[in-house]
């Protein structure tokens, strides 16, 4: 059961960061125009370093960018020739006002400033396995908004849970920064019997929380997270469950 969680995490966090990494970023007001001091600038048919060199533009020359993948740039030179270029071929390159124009990948700055972001987390809610997968919206470097959707795996019973949290972030500008959770959702919790089939039943739950964000380089992130679930019940006294999970996100 582990190998199966952590297969379907593995597989669902690298269909996020090939988005985030390899996705098409529209260049801002329809494109850029340039023009290229270095002494030559090699274009590419594609963009990566396996496809060949077709064309060089040499220095002078006026360029237009119209969109980005990872580190490379899709181009388009005065004469009309269309290709790919690299981000570091560019370290010359001026606007056609003289302005130096820099061209970084995403970095710290980028972390501090995201808005979106995306994660997979594994572990352990109660004695059962779990998988979590939670989307968030930046409000401020500090607050951030969650929804998040958990499934519980054991032979005894197999739970869902949908919730939404409130992320405190104290130390946002920290690489490894702490946060505190507070959340409130509904947990779905499905019995497995065999000889009989006990009732389904649900409850409303709240939670609180505390972890560690940790940035590691371009869009990536680790997230390790401690929560303290309280299940709202009928009888005299309320359930806890603890739970303790681990993963990795993206940002955008």
């Amino acid at each position: 059961m582990i190998k199966t969680i952590t297969w379907i995490a593995a597989l669902c966090f690298s269909i996020c960061a090939n988005i985030a990494h390899a996705g098409w970023d529209l260049i801002p007001n329809r494109g850029v125009d340039l023009i290229v001091i270095d002494p030559y600038i090699q274009m590419h048919t594609g963009p990566g370093r396996g496809y060949p060199v077709f064309h060089v533009i040499e220095k002078g020359e006026k360029l237009h960018i119209f969109v980005k993948r990872t580190d490379w740039f899709k181009v388009e030179t005065a004469k009309g020739v269309k290709g790919w270029v690299k981000r570091s071929s560019f370290v010359k390159t001026l606007g056609l006002e003289g302005q130096l124009t820099a061209f970084t990948g995403p970095g710290r700055e980028d972390y501090l400033n995201r808005r979106f972001e995306f994660g997979i987390l594994t572990g352990r809610f109660d004695t059962a396995d779990s998988l979590t997968t939670y989307g968030a919206f930046h409000l401020t470097q500090n607050i951030s908004g969650e929804l998040k959707y958990t499934q519980t795996f054991s032979p005894v019973a197999n739970n869902k849970l949908l919730g939404f949290n409130v992320v405190h972030k104290p130390f946002p500008t920290w690489r490894i920064s702490p946060f505190f959770t507070l959340g409130y959702g509904q947990i779905s919790i499905s019995p497995s019997a065999a000889l009989v089939q006990p009732k389904q039943r649900k409850n409303w739950l709240y939670t609180v929380g505390t972890g560690a964000f940790v940035y590691i380089s371009r869009r990536f992130l680790m997230r390790i997270e401690y929560n303290k679930h309280t299940l709202l019940t009928k009888r005299e006294a309320n359930e806890e469950v603890e739970e303790w999970k681990a993963g990795f996100s993206v940002f955008f």
